[in-house]
């Protein structure tokens, strides 16, 4: 029997313009009244999906920028992890020649050295304003503690950045393309599966018994601890790849689990 469903957010739950569809909604109030707790876990910071929680009615476990920062749904903090201070000035000066806009997350906002109108539309899909900090690096390891540093881009760039990056850290951090516009570069180590993980060992809930839907890179390290993966159909095809079976909504996962008794 499934004892936690997790969800992503952006293209997975929730749609452009923070979109959600009635159906969905429906489909997981439907499942955490039958006792099966709700999860998202998201590239997003922990208020922000505060808020999607909000719009849909239910409380849920929290897995934040990508595994940094794990909350359990009676506001619990449980994991965090960010960057130290030198590895965080070596990511930002290895991408200072990326021709990418450059963000820096930490648990409650987001700073960007220079404003533009980029800065502007990116803010339009968060649900909070990006901070211009033009000394932010000089505020790194006192009042800011990166856990997450993205580039956005155009995909092309995204993908390119992507792979230079990988070949340049190799493994001493980890990196993503959590959506097709950005790159999030996290501490080693730091992913949605351990941060999952986490929250498994608190909850004592093994790997089988939990159901995980996705539609990106950052995705996969969900994936590969459940037998019970979802892909949404409009992912890239090497993530389709991954997932065990391809939905085009959230409800129509939880509805698989309900046919085959799983919930």
């Amino acid at each position: 029997m499934i004892k936690l469903f997790v969800s992503d957010l952006d293209g997975t739950l929730l749609g452009m313009d923070h979109y959600i569809k009635n159906e969905d909604i429906d489909a997981v109030n439907r499942l955490v009244e039958r006792g099966v707790p709700f999860t998202v876990a998201s590239g997003r910071m922990d208020h922000e999906i505060k808020e999607v929680l909000k719009q849909v009615g239910v409380n849920g476990h929290r897995v934040s920028q990508n595994g940094a920062f794990v909350f359990d749904d009676e506001d619990k903090h449980l994991h965090s992890k960010t960057f130290d201070e030198e590895t965080a000035h070596k990511v930002m000066k290895t991408i200072d020649p990326e021709p990418m806009i450059k963000t820096v997350s930490t648990e409650k906002d987001t700073f960007t050295e220079k404003g533009n109108k980029w800065i502007d539309l990116i803010s339009e899909q968060l649900f909070h304003d990006i901070i211009v900090h033009p000394t932010m690096r000089e505020d790194f390891g006192t009042n800011i503690h990166p856990s997450k540093i993205t580039l956005h881009g155009k995909e092309k760039d995204v993908i390119e950045a992507y792979n230079r990056l990988s070949e340049t850290f190799g493994n001493e951090i980890d990196s993503f393309i959590s959506h097709e516009t950005c790159v999030d570069l996290m501490p080693k180590a730091v992913n949605k599966g351990t941060g999952l993980k986490a929250l498994m060992e608190i909850l004592e809930i093994e790997p089988h018994e939990i159901a995980v839907v996705g539609d990106s890179f950052n995705d996969l390290s969900m994936f590969d601890l459940t037998p019970h993966s979802f892909v949404m159909s409009t992912a890239h095809p090497e993530v389709i790849q991954k997932g065990a079976i391809i939905v085009d909504h959230v409800h129509e996962a939880i509805e698989e689990l309900e046919k085959k008794s799983l919930i």
